[in-house]
């Protein structure tokens, strides 16, 4: 290998972007991100995640996808009471994306034009389409999220549905999650808790934050 492994890092991450450039993203920091402003809300984000243990030997690559709304950041600072809130959307690792197997790529242990036709190739066919959903219109993003369970937000509900379909979506999240014993269990805390012993931005548990932000937006379970 010629080049220092963040050199060929960085050299992957420009080479994979150049497909998302004729789709109007832009790319910054050194190419390690890939983003897109459709509208005067939505950010969409392609971020390419290096790791410590690059050496000559191997240079991994991990593609995240993310989609940001304004509306929601100015939502979730003030219903967290948290000024560090990014306005996440929807998130998900381009693997995930692909499939239910966890994948990393190597442009070193792996054939280097290859990895990066291949990361472009999944960036065209699967993300591309994923983030168009995300330059409709808000109600649209909501109806597929909902029959698709894209799992979008619940802030983005909140935002832009009515207060009946963020609390159905929400019922529905707790009824089909994993730690529904712990969250039913939380929420009856919750009933009997003053609103200002009540702290969003501490996690019990996975989703535990959440859950309480939603109750102090006025949600509530059957």
């Amino acid at each position: 290998m010629n080049e220092k492994p963040r050199e060929l890092f960085l050299k992957g991450c420009n080479e994979i972007a150049e497909v998302m450039i004729p789709q109007g993203f832009k790319v910054t920091q050194k190419g390690q991100t890939v983003s897109k402003r459709p509208n005067k809300d939505i950010t969409l984000q392609i971020y390419f995640q290096s790791s410590h243990y690059n050496n000559e030997s191997s240079v991994t690559i991990i593609p995240y996808t993310t989609v940001y709304s304004k509306a929601v950041k100015a939502f979730d600072i003030k219903a967290y009471k948290n000024e560090y809130r990014s306005g996440i959307v929807w998130a998900n690792q381009l693997c995930y994306i692909l499939g239910s197997e966890y994948k990393i790529w190597d442009l070193v242990k792996n054939n280097y034009s290859q990895v990066v036709s291949e990361i472009q190739k999944a960036l065209t066919d699967k993300v591309l389409p994923m983030f168009d959903i995300f330059c409709k219109s808000p109600q649209e993003i909501i109806d597929y999220s909902i029959e698709q369970e894209l799992g979008i937000s619940l802030s983005y509900y909140l935002v832009f549905a009515e207060k009946e379909t963020a609390e159905r979506v929400f019922q529905t999240n707790i009824n089909q999650s994993p730690y529904k014993g712990r969250y039913m269990k939380l929420y009856t805390d919750l009933l009997s808790l003053n609103e200002d012993d009540i702290n969003p931005n501490y996690n019990e548990f996975v989703g535990a934050g959440d859950m309480k932000m939603a109750y102090l937006q006025g949600l509530r379970l059957r």
